[in-house]
């Protein structure tokens, strides 16, 4: 997928992608000291995304990136992906999974699971995890036309997965682009 970071007059570095107007997937892991949009409907072109900055690296797909071993090391952050918490974040992804078409039931499950703190298998995750490769490389595939829907079901996963994890602040940041998303799908919906 196509990304851009650049410099703001703040002195904050911004990274984003042209996938669900900004967010970040998972397993993309962010450097120490670079900041990410919050969650909300904007332009889908990079240079928009990124606003007021001064772009200092840009990428699409079919680019030629060296490999990582001939750069210098970067510390990588969970802190980028720091948002305001969801509120009732367990109520609401229970909410979100009941009743999603095409999200396997599994997913309400484990929702329900790590909310509450019940308790899960092993298994179970392992099949999460499936699940979520899944449906990354289904739209990560239809890339750049991927459906909304898929880029949904990968950050409910994505969220819960992080729960799984005790990642909260993952689990807050991909569930707050799903209600992003889903209230800019709502909005498109009704033109």
């Amino acid at each position: 997928m196509s990304w851009a970071v650049g410099d703001r007059d703040d002195v904050t570095t911004v990274l984003t992608t042209d996938l669900a107007y900004g967010w970040i997937p998972p397993h993309v892991q962010i450097p120490t000291g670079v900041k990410l949009l919050t969650p909300a409907r904007r332009s889908r072109t990079l240079e928009a995304l990124l606003g007021e900055t001064t772009l200092t690296a840009a990428y699409t797909p079919g680019q030629y990136i060296p490999p990582a071993e001939d750069g210098e090391p970067v510390s990588m952050s969970i802190r980028a992906r720091d948002t305001d918490d969801v509120e009732e974040l367990g109520w609401e992804l229970s909410q979100a999974t009941k009743w999603r078409d095409g999200l396997p039931r599994l997913a309400h499950t484990l929702a329900k699971a790590v909310s509450t703190g019940t308790g899960y298998l092993d298994s179970e995750v392992d099949l999460l995890r499936e699940h979520l490769d899944t449906v990354a490389q289904q739209v990560i595939a239809d890339y750049p036309e991927a459906d909304v829907i898929d880029i949904g079901h990968w950050q409910l996963l994505a969220t819960i997965d992080a729960l799984i994890k005790n990642e909260k602040t993952a689990a807050n940041y991909h569930f707050a682009w799903f209600q992003a998303l889903s209230l800019v799908a709502k909005w498109e919906e009704r033109r």
